[in-house]
């Protein structure tokens, strides 16, 4: 079952629930021990399913409506106690009910509650209320409504003289929290469909407007001791609070507004909008001609003097009406691309921040706060470089005061965070731009660490042999290239040296590739060994390694560091637990002796090894 076809037979529960409550009053208004035994029960249940219903919304709620819902439900269930007292001096001390009693003391909790709810509702939607705009409107009606009272209840209490100063002060509490609540409902009904969806409006008004009917009433009899048990005016109350604890069960359906509903708020003004405040007016001054005997020329003008004014009004708000619409609808369009805007920025994929024009950080989505390991409230107030390096710190200003400039592009930007977590950032700076002064930065921030790692794989790959680790052929001719560039301006020599294993072919076939593999892996691991800045070693290709020896002194210096390398190279190896012994052959050519290019020292270096190599297997 839906949760709508649900709240339906709610709905039907309530009307049977005060149709009962109605029928009991009038089966049993001629046995009073019925009647106030029945009444109190019903009481008693009425205002405790309402209190569970609003309970549970507290409950699903989320956390900026808990507030709202809670005192809703606190407000409930102290009418709940106040009936629970009531019926326990009647029914069960058969004792008339205390007036003032403590009864009286949660009837009051009950409205207070109900106040602070919708107080605090209001406040927490407050961005979404025009209400200054009806604020002449709501008080001519709550000045009909306090009229009404003072005449009908105020005035006839203090008049009787025998009454205790603790009843009329309560006798008074009642009719001002009654305007109190008239104020909510004069609220919710110029402003709420911006607050709560219609249906929920429409149960909260209905709500309210039962109460106070009840509450008033009940104040009127009370005072004339003309109040029992079972009077009219109790299945009221029980349907007033019924209706509030219903908006709990439709919290349930949601809150959001259905499309295409109309408030006052977008300037679609309709006539019974512009006259209901005019209304109470047009009573008051009826009721004046009643209650005044003879009607003479100062009556007559002065109603005739507010049905100009009132006419007057009206055609001064039809001409305002199309302003009115353009308005609204500019401020509209206007609120609808502020939350475009920050739906984009807050669900950006990328890190996004804005600055003030000092660099620091007014705003940042989701994804900057991970990336910078903190919450978006502990990054608000700081400076943007208290979280670059300071070896980046004077890039970030340039491209800072360029995006202030109006000239901005991306960089890229390495950044370490407090976790120790690296990253590439592909950065750009915007200028945010207000009537066309530039009143802060954007940063759009692009983690590219992935790709960036990928680039620098695939450029370590194109350059470095994938077994040894060493430098391939391309790019030790390229350092060899540098090499002979430096000497020349420098003045200074170098010696390469060129080399491969005399018995590795042997090797391969009798222990297998992979074994071979392994061999050559450690081969490469002590040429690496003896290798260190700005000396470079690579491997050429199959059993092939070269090494540029730098900054040697001499040809002597070359021929002893060549000597050093073979001693080390002719020790033996284990390979898989197998002791095996490959030997090298050695060339090398010295710059700039044996030659001035990099193809003349490869080939200097090349033919020496192979002299070596013959030289060795002749002995």
């Amino acid at each position: 079952m839906t949760i709508q076809r649900k709240n339906k037979y709610w709905l039907g529960f309530i009307v049977l629930f005060t149709s009962f409550y109605y029928a009991w009053i009038i089966l049993f208004q001629n046995s009073p021990s019925a009647l106030t035994w029945g009444g109190n029960w019903l009481s008693l249940t009425g205002s405790l399913v309402p209190g569970i219903w609003l309970l549970k919304a507290t409950r699903r709620s989320k956390a900026k409506d808990k507030v709202f819902w809670f005192l809703l439900t606190v407000g409930t269930f102290s009418y709940f106690i106040a009936e629970f007292f009531w019926i326990l001096y009647e029914s069960f001390l058969g004792l008339e009910v205390p007036y003032p009693g403590i009864s009286d003391v949660f009837y009051i909790f009950n409205v207070l509650f109900y106040i602070s709810a919708f107080v605090y509702k209001l406040h927490l939607e407050k961005r979404h209320l025009v209400l200054m705009r009806y604020v002449f409107d709501i008080l001519l009606i709550m000045t009909m409504f306090a009229t009404f009272s003072w005449y009908f209840i105020l005035e006839p209490i203090i008049a009787a003289g025998d009454v205790s100063q603790l009843a009329i002060a309560l006798s008074l509490f009642y009719p001002i929290a009654d305007l109190a609540l008239v104020l909510c409902v004069l609220i919710l009904y110029f402003t709420g469909q911006k607050v709560f969806s219609h249906k929920m409006l429409l149960f909260y008004s209905a709500g309210l407007i039962t109460y106070i009917i009840a509450d008033t009433a009940f104040v009127y009899l009370i005072s004339f001791n003309d109040y029992f048990s079972g009077s009219w005016t109790d299945p009221l109350f029980i349907l007033g609070v019924m209706l509030i604890g219903y908006t709990g069960l439709l919290q349930k359906e949601g809150n959001e507004l259905p499309a295409g509903t109309q408030s006052m708020l977008d300037g679609r003004l309709h006539l019974y909008s512009v006259l209901f405040p005019y209304i109470s007016l047009t009573v008051l001054f009826l009721f004046m001609i009643i209650t005044t005997t003879g009607v003479n020329a100062v009556i007559i003008g002065v109603g005739l003097s507010v049905a100009f004014v009132m006419i007057r009004q009206y055609m001064i708000i039809a001409d305002n009406q199309t302003l009115l619409k353009k308005y609204y609808k500019n401020v509209e369009q206007l609120e609808t691309n502020q939350e475009r805007y920050q739906s984009l920025f807050d669900h950006h994929p990328d890190a996004a921040f804005s600055f003030n024009l000092n660099g620091v950080i007014e705003s940042v989505n989701k994804k900057g706060a991970e990336i910078l390991v903190s919450t978006p409230s502990e990054l608000l107030g700081r400076p943007l470089l208290n979280f670059i390096h300071p070896d980046y710190q004077e890039t970030v200003k340039e491209h800072f005061i360029n995006a202030k400039n109006g000239i901005f592009k991306y960089y890229e930007l390495p950044l370490t965070n407090k976790s120790n977590e690296f990253y590439y950032l592909s950065i750009t700076h915007v200028p945010i731009k207000s009537n066309n002064e530039v009143v802060g930065v954007y940063a759009i921030a692009r983690d590219v660490t992935e790709n960036k790692i990928n680039q620098e794989q695939i450029q370590y790959m194109a350059f470095h042999d994938h077994l040894t680790h060493l430098a391939n052929r391309i790019c030790f001719e390229d350092v060899l290239k540098n090499a002979i560039t430096d000497a020349q301006d420098n003045h200074k020599k170098f010696a390469l040296l060129f080399m491969d294993l005399n018995n590795f072919k042997t090797i391969n076939d009798e222990y297998g590739h992979a074994f071979g593999d392994s061999l050559l892996a450690e081969v490469a691991a002590r040429i690496k060994s003896m290798v260190s800045e700005p000396d470079y070693a690579a491997r050429l290709g199959g059993d092939e390694f070269t090494l540029l020896i730098d900054n040697l002194d001499s040809y002597d210096e070359a021929m002893r560091w060549a000597s050093q390398l073979l001693n080390r190279l002719n020790q033996t190896y284990i390979i898989d637990g197998y002791e095996v012994l490959s030997t090298p052959s050695v060339g090398f050519a010295y710059y700039p002796r044996d030659g001035q290019t990099v193809q003349e020292l490869l080939n200097k270096a090349d033919s020496a090894m192979y002299e070596n190599k013959r030289h060795s297997k002749a002995i």
